[in-house]
């Protein structure tokens, strides 16, 4: 069940490097988005969220002031819609660390910086075509972790599916309904 099309995205691009930004802002324009955003500091992204609806947020590893992970973990605590939109999380240096923590933040795709047209519009459209269910638990509240290809087979360890917010709930919180 796809997520919803380009032309529904509303974008937060929350960078501070404004050479990426403005090649983010092109190709979201590109690709049809419905808006795009650009922050450069977490001040003006508090007063955006607060005043506008996201549906998608491209968030900088180095985002002033206090970081792409703690930006991404407050969106994901957030009580509001945009607690569960996507996230992609731009990087300049990843480490084997970054890439854990960024996913143990709730972050759905990762994207090396410099980034090309080609990677973001592939990430983008993995998330709007293949996207995962959302799970809240102890400690943790983003995409569901499990990765490849297909249901999961194995022996299910989660005593219940208490906490899972399924696709379809998705679909709807992305298209504003």
């Amino acid at each position: 069940m796809a997520l919803g099309n380009k032309t529904d995205l509303r974008v937060l691009i929350a960078m501070a490097n404004g050479q990426a930004a403005i090649g983010a802002r092109a190709v979201f324009k590109e690709q049809g988005a419905a808006s795009f955003i650009v922050v450069e500091n977490n001040r003006e992204a508090m007063e955006r969220l607060r005043a506008e609806t996201f549906n998608l947020l491209l968030i900088e590893d180095t985002f002033p002031d206090i970081g792409g992970i703690d930006f991404s973990r407050f969106i994901r605590m957030m009580n509001a819609p945009v607690s569960v939109a996507p996230i992609i999380y731009a990087m300049k240096d990843p480490s084997r660390e970054t890439v854990l923590e960024a996913r143990n933040a709730g972050v759905n795709k990762m994207i090396v910086m410099p980034f090309t047209t080609a990677s973001l519009v592939k990430n983008l459209e993995d998330i709007l075509l293949r996207p995962k269910p959302f799970v809240r638990v102890t400690g943790y509240y983003g995409p569901d972790r499990r990765v490849g290809g297909g249901d999961y087979s194995g022996p299910e360890r989660r005593k219940s599916q208490q906490g899972l917010f399924p696709v379809a709930n998705l679909k709807k919180v992305f298209k504003g309904l």
